[in-house]
């Protein structure tokens, strides 16, 4: 499908626009991590493997369908090995345009340590809002289908998840450079709270106060985190009952 890339120039410019950024930030190393975005009902864009994300260029962006086959690659390009992970979200969450997965170093820290569910708290308001509470991914192998799998218990009432000692996954119903200032904010609060552990623990909001977030969420007409109509407050997400 060589009318790919103009068909899609905007979305690809845009999707390796943010991939050069996460580069820059250092949030991967050398070919770690992957992005994609969902820009037609069976047109899935996706980075390249073994290609550093601070180098891409329009032009090493890839293109595959919703059973994974590739419809466009450049010369010399074929799409990650974790194609399979970023479909198996695709289908599961037909809301979702944008998949940023990454390894920040101090998510990816949290990811690792046995203090993981302190990314679960509410403890700053803008990510509860945006994002709600953090998702803890059991291990499986990469580039398998097996990983996929394991995000499915939870992906109806989440946009953000942990993946044990592997990185984080953040998912976007905008486009890749939301997901990736979603992957930014996540990254600024987990430096926040791991100060916070340092002098002594991190407070949290109070039922109350996010009682509150939930007030403003409505009144700015946002989103709840995950599927649409799967969570109706973030009270049931941060306070889930007994």
């Amino acid at each position: 499908m060589e009318e790919i890339p103009a068909r899609f120039a905007r979305e690809i410019a845009e999707l390796a626009s943010a991939s050069r950024r996460l580069g820059r930030l250092g949030y991967v190393a050398s070919h770690g991590g992957n992005l994609s975005a969902r820009v037609a009902e069976d047109v899935v864009l996706i980075t390249p493997t073994k290609v550093p994300k601070q180098s891409i260029r329009p032009a090493d962006i890839c293109a595959v369908d919703m059973s994974g086959a590739t419809i466009y690659a450049g010369k010399g390009r074929k799409p990650t090995g974790e194609t399979p992970m970023h479909l198996g979200l695709f289908r599961e969450r037909p809301d979702v345009n944008a998949i940023v997965h990454s390894h920040p170093p101090v998510l990816t820290g949290f990811a690792c340590s046995k203090r993981a569910g302190l990314l679960a708290r509410p403890v700053l308001p803008e990510p509860a809002i945006e994002l709600g509470p953090a998702a803890v991914v059991d291990y499986a192998e990469p580039l398998t289908e097996d990983l996929a799998r394991k995000f499915r218990p939870h992906l109806a009432r989440h946009d953000f998840f942990l993946m044990r000692n592997h990185g984080v996954l953040v998912l976007s119903r905008e486009g890749a450079l939301r997901a990736l200032e979603f992957t930014i904010m996540l990254e600024k609060q987990a430096l926040s709270i791991l100060v916070a552990e340092l002098l002594g623990g991190a407070t949290e909001l109070s039922r109350e106060d996010v009682a509150g977030l939930d007030r403003t969420l409505r009144t700015r007409a946002l989103p709840f985190p995950g599927a649409p109509g799967a969570v109706k407050s973030l009270v049931e997400l941060f306070f889930p009952a007994p």
